[in-house]
């Protein structure tokens, strides 16, 4: 039996001595970087909190505008409706009509005007090249701009 004794002291030793090594970890360096570890983690914490602080406070102050937004929009509708609602004036130059309701999204006085020939061909597609005069080489021509 003393040599379970023995090797039983071993163990005990072994396991005494790994516990003690890893406690007392003489290196600097390895002390040094655990510090610096540790002190990068706290700063990248308090980071991370105040940029969700910041976007709170930024979406709650957003929130609060476009709500007076509404209401000051909602106002001068109310305001327009009652003050300038002359029967005499022509439906387009009454300036209680000049404020559109907030859900409406269109510009367009009517969906069918979106696909009328008439009102499409006031407008004109964006050019990436210049109007060609009659009798002289366009810009694509090899004697362009020479003299």
């Amino acid at each position: 039996m003393s040599w379970w004794g023995g090797i039983l002291s071993l163990g005990v030793g072994a396991l005494f001595g790994y516990l003690l090594a890893r406690r007392h970890n003489h290196d600097p360096r390895i002390q040094e970087l655990e510090g610096l570890l540790a002190s990068l983690q706290t700063k990248y914490d308090r980071y991370q909190e105040r940029v969700t602080e910041h976007f709170s406070a930024s979406a709650q102050l957003v929130n609060g505008l476009t709500q007076q937004y509404r209401q000051l929009h909602e106002h001068l509708q109310v305001g327009a409706d009652s003050l300038c609602s002359d029967t005499r004036r022509h439906h387009q130059d009454n300036p209680s009509k000049a404020f559109i309701p907030l859900g409406q999204t269109t510009l367009l006085h009517s969906p069918d005007q979106a696909v009328d020939p008439h009102y499409l061909a006031q407008m004109a597609p964006p050019r990436d090249y210049a109007d060609k005069v009659a009798n002289e080489p366009g810009t694509l021509d090899d004697e362009f701009g020479l003299k």
